[in-house]
C-alpha cells in the first residue's frame, strides 16, 4: 500500500510538472495568437483593411526578427566577455551600449507599427484596438515567466508579438 501511494504521488508530480512546463513554453506563440486575435476581431474590418494590416504585420515581424537575431548575437558576445579571464570593461560597455541602441530602435519601430495599423482604422475600430494595448495584450507588455526564476517576471517575450 505504501508503494502504491508513493507511485501515485510520483505520477501526479510528473503530470503537474509537464503541465507547468507546457504553459511556460507558450511564450511567443501565446503573445502572437493574442495579437493575431486582436487584429482579426476588430469590428467591421474591411477586406482592404485586413490585407493592409496583414502586410504591415508581416513586414514588422520580419524586421523584429532581424533585431532579435542581432540582440542574441550581442548577448552571446557579452557573455563571452563577462566570463573572460581578464574582462575588458571597455569592450563590455561598448556591447552594452549597442544592445541599448537595438532595444531603443525596436521600441520605436514597435510604436511606429502600432500607429501604422491604427491609421488604417475608423474611430470606432481605434477604440477597440487601443483598449487591447492599455490592457497589455498582444504587444508583449504582459506578464511572462522569468528566465532566471521559476516565478512570474516582466516581459519574458517582451515585444515579440507585434
Amino acid at each position: 500500500m505504501n508503494n502504491l501511494v508513493k507511485s501515485a504521488m510520483l505520477i501526479l508530480a510528473m503530470l503537474t510538472s509537464l503541465d507547468i512546463s507546457a504553459q511556460r513554453n507558450q511564450g511567443f506563440a501565446g503573445n502572437y495568437n493574442q495579437a493575431f486575435y486582436r487584429c482579426n476581431s476588430i469590428p467591421n474590418l474591411t477586406a482592404e483593411q485586413q490585407t493592409k494590416i496583414t502586410d504591415l504585420r508581416t513586414a514588422h515581424l520580419k524586421k523584429m526578427q532581424d533585431y532579435r537575431n542581432q540582440l542574441a548575437e550581442k548577448s552571446v558576445r557579452l557573455q563571452t566577455l563577462r566570463t573572460a579571464e581578464n574582462a575588458d570593461m571597455k569592450e563590455i560597455n561598448r556591447i552594452i551600449d549597442e544592445i541599448g541602441v537595438l532595444r531603443t530602435e525596436m521600441m520605436k519601430r514597435r510604436e511606429q507599427h502600432f500607429q501604422n495599423v491604427r491609421s488604417l482604422l475608423t474611430n470606432e475600430q481605434k477604440v477597440f484596438f487601443d483598449s487591447f494595448k492599455s490592457r497589455g495584450r498582444g504587444m508583449g507588455y504582459g506578464m511572462g515567466y522569468g528566465r532566471f526564476r521559476n516565478g512570474m517576471g516582466m516581459g519574458y517575450c517582451r515585444g515579440r508579438a507585434w
